[in-house]
């Protein structure tokens, strides 16, 4: 068979509107010598596969897909080889246990005569054909980073040795370019203070410090916990506006009367201003829902889960016509009794995972991370998951050479060798996107039995999402769960001219509801476990700096005297991302108070 060339490929595919980035050359020229095909055959496959599966682009990951499910369903098989003899190289370093993953791998599918009963034995000629396949690869002219020592060879060496490592987080341009600025940051000092910082829960009574037995709730239960959540706010909406009770929302009434309940769509579906339906607690609807009429309204934003109160008429005891809603009642800023020393500041950063590039786990943003911790030095760096991204294509695709928890472990280990000599305190945060912790939110922090000494003691703080901290005088409160990208999915607004914050909208949204997770049905990637919400995702103050990462864009703003941050992405896709610092100088008196006029912020490119 002539050989492939990337002229030719380029040429093929160009004819079929497909532009090819070098990373997909070697992996193209693989798959043809693999099955047989020349460069025309293997752009009509791509094509016709693109196409029968609703394949967007081209990637690493949509490229095993067609590897694996596609190319053998088309009739087209591995060679087998004709010689059993092995090159030298790396062809002798790859041992049976590799071989015998990968046929495990495969013995799980069924096989070309529909029999799927047991596992089928791997002939010679099929190992054989494997190791050619592993040793092609290994001779792609893309330039290996592969360590010489074993991936248990400590914290310093690299965590996935099976894959390539991805070249262009290391050609990324602008890196510590400020893309973002909050107050006085153009004078900042950005170095810390040198000394150990006091972090402590902000409620210890009802701070999550273990994980918890979950997948149990009753319905009954869970109808308790939402109208539980209805009941809160009708109460104090009530006692804020001086009313004796509220109206149920289904009353016929001619007058304009005051009443409250919690929004939601009255179908499955995104809701729009024409499905709007306001529910009532049982206590003073027995829980009937009523469609709601906007029509009046110059400006709303709701979305589902979100109680209001409002000003409406029901004429016909059918359909309520909102007049008015009330601005929601704000909570209180902390009130402590933590002293702090006078003109003594806070220098934080904060950084939101993934922390490894989307097509390797070899961690290059957080050891980029890491070298920017060690130059300046922060009184404390909040690191919020996630670690294992189930959303990797190694993990995604099932091609990890160890287990989820031996890559945590190796994760945290890097961390705390390159932190633990700069009396800086590492704050370690879940998220529902690791593949080795609980999948449900609140999530109770990472546990750790793996070298004790390293993790129970010192600079590392392992804490649940979401949670509420004290850290000198100055309280965040801090969620990895991308609350503004699901409230943002689902919200219906209708905004005044020349409002163009929705970012900000979005995130007040929390601080009106008194909630990390306002939205109700939950986004369908979040298990919500609703009996934990009342103690563990209910605000009760305005924390003093609000740290909600997203996969929108990146931001510092004033949001009623909070601090709401989102540091954006340690790495998006194969390039870096971002990460924010902050500079706050905690009061030195323990009456109730902002601190947006004294923070200065930055985000920065990683």
């Amino acid at each position: 068979m002539p050989s492939i060339t990337d002229d030719a490929l380029s040429e093929e595919f160009e004819l079929f509107g497909v532009d090819l980035s070098d990373e997909f050359y070697p992996r193209l020229r693989e798959l043809c010598s693999l099955f047989r095909q020349d460069e025309g055959q293997i752009a009509q496959e791509w094509i016709a596969f693109k196409c029968s599966r609703n394949v967007n682009s081209m990637t690493m990951s949509t490229l095993e897909k067609f590897e694996r499910e596609w190319l053998p369903k088309k009739g087209l098989k591995p060679p087998k080889r004709e010689d059993q003899t092995v090159k030298s190289g790396l062809a002798n370093r790859i041992g049976d246990d590799d071989v015998d993953m990968i046929s495990m791998y495969a013995s799980s599918t069924p096989t070309d005569t529909g029999k799927t009963a047991g596992k089928r034995q791997v002939t010679p000629d099929e190992r054989d054909a494997l190791r050619k396949r592993l040793a092609d690869s290994e001779r792609s002219p893309v330039v290996s980073t592969r360590p010489s020592a074993s991936p248990s060879g400590g914290a310093k060496g690299l965590l996935n040795t099976s894959v390539l490592r991805s070249n262009r987080f290391a050609e990324r341009k602008a890196a510590g370019e400020v893309v973002c600025s909050f107050g006085a940051a153009d004078n900042a000092v950005w170095k810390g203070r040198g000394k150990s910082c006091v972090i402590a829960p902000y409620h210890p009574t009802k701070h999550l410090d273990k994980p918890y037995k979950y997948m149990f709730q009753k319905l009954a239960d869970q109808a308790d916990a939402l109208n539980d959540q209805v009941v809160y706010m009708e109460e104090l909406l009530r006692t804020h506006l001086g009313l004796e009770e509220l109206p149920p929302v289904g009353q016929a009434c001619q007058d304009t009367v005051q009443l409250a309940g919690r929004v939601a769509c009255d179908s499955q579906g995104r809701l729009n201003s024409q499905s709007v339906v306001l529910e009532g607690s049982r206590d003073t609807s027995i829980g009937v829902s009523i469609p709601v009429d906007l029509s009046d309204l110059k400006d709303y934003a709701l979305f589902p889960g979100q109680v209001i109160a409002a000003d409406a008429m029901n004429p016909t005891g059918k359909k309520l016509r909102i007049k008015n809603i009330y601005p929601s009642i704000k909570l209180p800023f902390p009130q402590l009794d933590i002293k702090t020393e006078p003109g003594s500041s806070l220098v934080v950063m904060v950084a939101a995972g993934p922390f490894s590039v989307s097509d390797d786990l070899y961690y290059d943003p957080l050891r980029a991370l890491l070298d920017t911790i060690r130059k300046d030095q922060p009184d404390v760096c909040i690191l919020m998951g996630p670690f294992v991204d189930i959303k990797n294509s190694i993990i995604e695709g099932g091609r990890m050479d160890e287990t989820y928890d031996q890559t945590f472990r190796k994760c945290m280990e890097l961390i705390a060798e390159d932190t633990q000599k700069l009396n800086c305190e590492i704050v370690v945060v879940p998220s529902w996107r690791d593949a080795h912790h609980d999948p449900v939110y609140p999530q109770g922090p990472f546990t750790w039995t793996h070298k004790p000494q390293l993790f129970s003691s010192q600079h590392l703080h392992f804490v649940s999402d979401p949670c509420t901290l004290v850290v000198n005088n100055v309280v965040f409160g801090i969620t990895s769960t991308d609350i503004l990208l699901h409230l943002g999915a689902e919200e219906v607004s209708l905004c005044p001219p020349g409002s163009t914050d929705r970012l900000g909208r979005l995130a007040q949204h929390l601080l009106d509801q008194h909630s990390y997770y306002p939205l109700y049905p939950p986004s369908e990637d979040i298990n919500a476990d609703l009996q934990q919400f009342e103690d563990h995702v209910r605000m009760s103050v305005i924390p003093h700096v609000l740290i909600v990462p997203s996969d929108l864009r990146y931001f510092i703003k004033d949001c009623s005297g909070c601090c709401c941050v989102n540091p954006g992405r340690l790495a998006k896709g194969q390039v870096g991302g971002t990460y924010a610092r902050l500079l706050l100088h905690p009061p030195t008196f323990t009456e109730p108070t902002s601190l947006v006029s004294s923070t200065a912020g930055q985000i920065l490119k990683i």
